[in-house]
């Protein structure tokens, strides 16, 4: 048996610490059946016996370098790969090379790559660091070539970013790959997640003639190819200008060359849709493989087959399985086009603040059921979510389709009332929902038909929510929050039964809220504004929002306020209490406050209510924040600054006679006008639906909040038992999963926990950066990014549109760098312009805060590190010419952009 080779077929070829990552990965995929090229690994043992006698010497050189000092670094880095290139490999090494390459065949054609043992992990990138020497022929070209692939370990680059990321220089060991080449008519990278907008439910593949080495080195743009998982359905492709091809040196009998792409190949896609549909599922093959994970797969078209010549788990991309998370919800995904536009304008409305995918997961799905029903009986049926998705989750937050917005204007909302609604669809789309034509005789029929067969949704909405809901003893009683041990006592299949029943219980008090609140108090306060505009006369400049300011009777949230200042002002009042707050604000201040002369009392209002509104206090809707129940501190918060401030009732009260004096005021108005009592009284009953409507909307609230507390215990019971079985670990872990995720972990039906531990840790950082405030959500969305919609548009002198390939925005010097001997000119917080960058630029990432390419493709290596290295990038043919040397610029990745600011306006810019 050889000691130094190892082919991909054996048993321990997926042994990173002997084959490296490259040579694992090809040996999991051949012993998975994928077909890759047949090839095997010089071993960790090769180079560490070949390193044996030069060790000393390596070392002493190590003890010289500074490795802040770049040009000193790659000067000692080359005396090393000099020792290790200039050394005879060990004859037995070399004698087991020869005799593994002699048997893949005589002459054959072979790929020597570097195989780096901490190479093509999940947690570090060393890919691009280490060489490849491509289409060597022979047994001493064969050997030279993994003496450089050894050597390329000892890069100032790869030597850097070992030193960098704390690995030791020689546990830092390398394995060389020799594989068969394919003879590449086409090839190409596949992402099987989007590293451009995170999408874990879209493919991004890279093509071009040739040799995949175009791609890799950027000195090409490639086609480009957008597809779906599901249906395989191509989202978008983009023809490249594949101006280069490589392939096989046939002069010199060894090696590659570089050629012009004849015009006519240039011009047309390297892959029929139907190829990239059957590499698309080859992806998705492997990433089954690979456990789910996102894979980067490198890969060639030889003769009708394609051959698989490396996979690995895309780096430097922040996934977070929102596409999961979406399809958790019903919805029509072929009903949405890839540019489809997503608002933030409508969840504002109702439903505020970071959203779990545990609270996303059902909650949307009730949401879509009370919708559906609603657009059927109000006789809309085409904006049912069966014609389109309507809800996708994003980053921490949910998103509303925004065609679904504009339908709904033109086609349901007449066009005396459609200019208060345009806030909710881009503004470049306000004019067709203003201008579309409008049916009044299917609009008058809507009010008949709900009248007739969905009344609960109807003008009288709001007393079917007050009896069967709100003040329902029944309802109460079903959906009730259950005790710990009420909820421990139940079995598994009790306790999901349990919060199946709550949580259809909830969805079916949704159908008169949605509908009845959002069409018919839309409608109606609709009609009181185009009335207030076109038949009131007074002289009140803001009557409109008189009429709307304020409650005709006080809300079980007013009561639930004046309660928590009750409290307050009793603390505020007692010198005693008041003492022992000020020391003990927070829960040990129930510990002594019995103690007081007022604590008892204090104690009885205070027991009152928690009896009453304990289930309620949360900041924002979603079931992942505390309630009182479950923390004192959501009022004992509040008690500092509500004390000592006057009651809210006093002017709660005076508000409402404000209220009701501008009503009647509107309704004298009116009514001594010609045809006044038709006007007064039409005005009456729309005010009247109104102030009804917006009293029981908050009312509802707080039965939602009854039973969303018993949804939330329940699924916490869930997740506590999760981290009994070891299975969660977090707190509160089960937020981040969806209902069915949740539930496979607790049935212990996944083989995919390293998965669900990934999906918990993204989730809940997009998840906290939200709640935190530390990032805030844009407005819009479209092919999974921020869209530059409602937005002032870059254009101008000095705007040069391009396209992104790697997210955010930096101000900054730009930095025209034409070749790689020039990279002593770029300094710290520079923006790099440059034509393409290989592996050999890697160092120049750790200076700059942004690069702009004239060439290259998502993938290519330039667009790759930035992204790894989280800087803004954008690609613009000609880059070099157009942005002077030293320039102060704007890099917009998001929009795609280069601003070229004056040099004294640059500063004021920069800072706007």
């Amino acid at each position: 048996m050889s000691t130094s080779t190892v082919w991909f077929k054996d048993e321990g070829a997926t042994d990173i610490s002997i084959v490296g990552g490259k040579g694992a990965n090809l040996g999991r995929l051949t012993a998975a059946g994928f077909t890759v090229p047949p090839g095997f690994v010089v071993n960790t043992t090769g180079y560490n016996k070949h390193m044996e006698k030069i060790q000393s010497s390596v070392n002493a050189i190590l003890e010289t370098v500074d490795y802040n000092n770049a040009e000193q670094l790659e000067e000692k880095a080359a005396e090393i790969r000099k020792l290790i290139t200039e050394t005879d490999v060990p004859a037995s090494v070399a004698s087991e090379i020869a005799t593994a390459y002699t048997q893949m065949g005589e002459g054959v054609f072979v790929a020597v790559r570097s195989s780096g043992t901490a190479e093509d992990l999940e947690g570090a990138s060393f890919a691009g660091l280490h060489d490849t020497y491509l289409d060597i022929c022979g047994v001493d070209n064969v050997i030279d070539a993994v003496k450089r692939c050894w050597a390329s370990l000892w890069t100032g680059r790869a030597t850097f970013y070992r030193n960098s990321q704390g690995f030791d220089h020689f546990t830092s060991s390398i394995a060389i790959v020799v594989q068969t080449m394919v003879q590449s008519e086409i090839s190409g990278v596949m992402f099987t997640g989007n590293p451009m907008n995170t999408a874990t439910d879209q493919i991004l593949i890279n093509s071009s003639w040739g040799l995949g080495e175009a791609i890799v080195s950027g000195i090409v743009t490639p086609d480009e190819y957008i597809i779906r998982h599901q249906g395989k359905r191509i989202l978008e492709k983009t023809l490249g200008t594949k101006e280069i091809t490589i392939s096989r040196d046939f002069k010199s009998g060894n090696g590659t060359v570089e050629e012009e792409t004849a015009e006519d190949k240039r011009a047309v896609f390297t892959l029929s849709d139907a190829q990239a549909q059957e590499l698309a599922q080859l992806g998705l093959d492997i990433q089954e493989t690979y456990g789910g994970f996102p894979q980067d797969i490198e890969w060639a078209y030889q003769d009708g087959q394609f051959y698989l010549l490396q996979a690995r788990p895309i780096t430097g991309v922040e996934f977070s399985w929102d596409a999961d998370v979406t399809n958790s919800v019903q919805g029509n995904n072929d009903g949405i086009e890839f540019d489809e536009v997503w608002s933030r304008n409508f969840p504002e409305e109702m439903w505020t603040g970071g959203i779990t995918p545990l609270m996303f997961s059902w909650r949307c799905w009730g949401l879509n059921q009370c919708h559906s029903v609603g657009v059927h009986a109000f006789g809309y049926p085409e904006l049912d979510y069966s014609t389109r998705r309507l809800w996708i989750y994003n980053k921490g937050v949910s998103y509303h389709n925004a065609k679904t917005d504009l339908e709904m204007i033109k086609t349901a909302v007449p066009p005396q009332l459609r200019a208060g609604l345009l806030e909710k669809i881009p503004m470049e789309w306000h004019e067709e929902a203003l201008n579309a034509p409008f049916n009044w005789q299917r609009y008058l029929q809507m009010f008949q038909k709900v009248e007739n067969e969905r009344p609960d949704m109807g003008f009288k909405w709001w007393e079917v929510i007050r009896d069967d809901f709100i003040e329902s003893e029944t309802y109460r009683d079903e959906t009730r929050p259950l005790s710990q041990e009420e909820l421990r006592a139940m079995s598994d299949f009790e306790l999901k039964q349990y919060i199946a029943k709550v949580v259809r219980l909830e969805v079916a008090s949704y159908d008169p809220p949605w509908n009845g609140l959002l069409w018919y108090m839309r409608e109606s306060l609709g009609w009181i504004g185009w009335m207030t505009q076109n038949w009131y006369t007074g002289d009140r400049e803001t009557i409109m929002m008189d009429l709307m300011t304020g409650t005709r009777n006080p809300t079980v949230t007013t009561k639930d306020n004046h309660r928590v200042w009750s409290l307050a002002n009793f603390i505020y009042k007692s010198p005693e209490l008041l003492s022992l707050f000020n020391m003990y604000p927070n829960e040990r201040f129930f510990d002594y406050v019995e103690q007081c002369v007022d604590g008892p009392k204090f104690m009885e209002m205070w027991n009152k209510h928690m009896e009453l509104g304990g289930h309620r206090g949360h900041p924002d809707r979603d079931i992942y924040f505390d309630r009182r129940h479950d923390d004192v501190n959501v009022d004992l918060r509040l008690f500092k600054a509500l004390m000592g401030t006057p009651d809210p009732f006093v002017q709660e009260q005076k508000m409402t006679a404000k209220l009701e004096e501008s009503i009647e005021h509107v309704y004298q108005n009116l009514l001594e006008q010609e045809n006044g009592e038709f006007k007064a009284e039409a005005f009456r009953a729309l005010i009247d639906f109104s102030h009804n409507s917006l009293e029981f909307r908050d009312n509802e609230r707080e039965v939602m909040d009854w039973s969303t507390y018993a949804i939330k215990l329940g699924y916490e019971e869930v997740g506590r038992r999760c981290r009994e079985q070891g299975k969660l670990h977090g707190p509160k872990d089960e937020y981040f999963l969806t209902q069915d995720e949740l539930y496979q972990v607790l049935d212990g039906t996944t083989d995919r926990m390293p998965l669900m531990q990934a999906k918990i840790a993204a989730r809940k950082k997009n998840f906290n950066a939200i709640d935190t405030k530390a990032m805030h959500p844009p407005k819009y969305l479209q092919k999974g990014l921020a869209a530059a919609i409602d937005v002032p548009e870059l254009s101008g002198d000095g705007v040069l549109k391009g396209k992104s390939t790697s997210i955010g925005k930096v101000t900054g010097t730009a930095r025209v760098v034409k070749e790689l001997s020039q990279i002593g000119r770029v300094n710290k917080g520079e923006i790099l312009i440059v034509h393409a960058t290989d592996p050999g630029w890697t160092p120049v990432f750790m200076l700059i805060t942004g690069i702009v390419l004239e060439t290259g493709g998502l993938i290519s290596h330039g667009a790759l590190l930035a992204r790894e290295y989280g800087l803004p990038g954008v690609q613009i043919p000609g880059a070099l010419q157009l942005i002077p040397d030293g320039a102060t610029i704007t890099l917009d990745g998001d929009a795609g952009a280069v601003i070229i600011h004056d040099d004294e306006a640059s500063s004021d810019e920069a800072a706007a």
